[in-house]
């Protein structure tokens, strides 16, 4: 197979980008998330990284290409698209706790604890409200999870049979799904217990891999081909699923079994898909790392009025400045440098 990218599986991402936006959104059209499971959407992003990376990047690891190129390439492709929103959002940050809407935060986690967690991924221990990562929304966490599992898998995963990857991916789901019936919020961990967020990102890396080997095989050639943008709206059918209190079973269900469907079927559908996909798929990462800064500014400050009531016109608003922002940020991003070139496999 010669193609390298899937409009299918751009359309999901960025959709999935949109649901964590609207699921952060707290508030602003209604009391509460306007997609309650719109959490799940993490879930879908390791999926699709495990089938991305084993897609892209499989077959040059087995050819001796290595851990320290593999390295480059992802942080050439991913670190100045997050160091970009990162800053953005620091400087909100760093206005809003001098303005008091951090109370709390001394000179020290202002100035130094949290801009150097926040550019590294790292949780910021000690902060008064016990956040991973105050300006991103929590977001980090997930991300610092994708770069343990794509180094993890570069470092010599890639090399195990995919049955033995699929019995991993079962038994960490599996976990998961047990863990799930033992916290407050079901699945919607990962930034309060990082072994948790580690499990999660770990199980549906790997089974994305395996889909991406069955998937060359030609495993689901035989599956209906579904319009892909009626497999976008039951993704959101399933992000928009009601909940009052914690869901660990329908978590579990989703995750496991509708997430990994859906994957699938895209890829069926891949010939289907608009051309607008694509512009999805590009404004998705800028998207997540970007709109944690508006969506904090919204919602503790009074500058949109969205503070003390929802209103759902003004809400839109700061949607579309979110989406304004990512679409500057993709711009800014393509003055990188080049990706290194794949050196030659030892004989």
């Amino acid at each position: 197979m010669t193609k390298r990218r899937f409009l299918s599986l751009d359309g999901l991402r960025g959709i999935c980008a949109l649901s964590v936006v609207f699921y952060h959104s707290d508030d602003f059209f209604h009391k509460g998330p306007i997609l309650q499971h719109g959490f799940l959407a993490v879930d879908i992003f390791f999926l699709l990284s495990g089938f991305v990376i084993a897609f892209v990047h499989e077959g040059q690891l087995k050819a001796g290409a290595g851990l320290p190129w593999f390295t480059r390439v992802r942080a050439r492709r991913l670190l100045p698209v997050f160091w970009i929103g990162a800053l953005f959002n620091l400087a909100i940050f760093f206005w809003m706790a001098a303005t008091g809407h951090y109370p709390g935060y001394g000179w020290t986690l202002i100035w130094i604890v949290v801009p150097l967690t926040t550019l590294l991924m790292l949780p910021a221990w000690g902060t008064p409200d016990g956040s991973f990562s105050p300006p991103m929304l929590n977001v980090t966490w997930s991300l610092l999870v994708e770069w343990v599992v794509n180094l993890a898998y570069a470092a010599g995963i890639f090399r195990l049979r995919t049955r033995t990857l699929a019995m991993l991916a079962v038994v960490g789901w599996l976990a998961m799904t047990v863990a799930g019936y033992f916290t407050d919020r079901g699945w919607c961990v990962g930034y309060q217990m990082l072994s948790l967020g580690l499990l999660r990102g770990a199980a549906a890396f790997l089974a994305g891999v395996v889909i991406c080997r069955l998937h060359r095989r030609g495993t689901f050639d035989r599956l209906p081909q579904l319009a892909p943008e009626l497999l976008l709206v039951i993704w959101l059918c399933i992000a928009s699923v009601p909940t009052f209190t914690a869901t660990p079973t329908f978590d579990a269900f989703a995750v496991t079994i509708l997430c990994p469907v859906l994957v699938v079927l895209l890829l069926r559908a891949d010939d289907k898909a608009p051309a607008w996909f694509k512009t999805l798929g590009d404004l998705s990462y800028p998207l997540y790392t970007i709109h944690p800064g508006l969506i904090l500014l919204a919602a503790r400050t009074p500058l949109f009025g969205l503070d003390r009531h929802p209103a759902p016109l003004r809400g839109f608003m700061v949607i579309g400045l979110c989406l304004l922002a990512a679409w500057i940020v993709t711009v800014l991003a393509r003055l990188r440098l080049p990706l290194p070139a794949v050196r030659k496999a030892a004989a």
